[in-house]
């Protein structure tokens, strides 16, 4: 047995193993188990706003991970990932996490003077000392 079939068997395990964890998802989705309805929108804010950083982090990691696992399975082994590729990823993670400190009830827009902000269902807020 040489190392790439060795490496194309432990290939196609591991992603036996991500599909069964994937359709283990999908079914929780499907009987309402797991719910994304607050996916893509603003946490904290009442009526909900969608997030374009959230969309953009949500678009970019799906599309860099698909276009890396076809591109590992035409080669037959793992490639290496571009600097440039990388640097999007990241510049697009950056963006998520500015836009949790400065939307509503993030770090750089609390004025409570250091309270913790708790919101359930978007119905009631309770403030407490934190």
């Amino acid at each position: 047995m040489t190392a790439s079939n060795l490496a194309l068997i432990a290939f196609v395990i591991l992603s036996l193993i991500v599909l069964g964890f994937a359709a283990l998802i999908l079914g929780k989705m499907w009987r309402g188990t797991i719910t994304l309805d607050d996916l893509l929108t603003e946490p904290n804010v009442v009526p909900a706003k969608a997030s374009l950083a959230r969309f953009q982090f949500l678009l970019f990691t799906f599309v860099i991970a698909g276009l890396y696992l076809l591109l590992s399975i035409e080669a037959g082994t793992f490639v290496d990932i571009p600097a440039n590729v990388l640097a999007l990823l990241g510049n697009s993670g950056g963006s998520y996490v500015l836009s949790k400190s400065v939307s509503p009830g993030g770090a750089l827009n609390r004025t409570d003077g250091g309270t913790t902000t708790t919101v359930e269902k978007k119905e009631s807020i309770e403030r407490t000392e934190g």
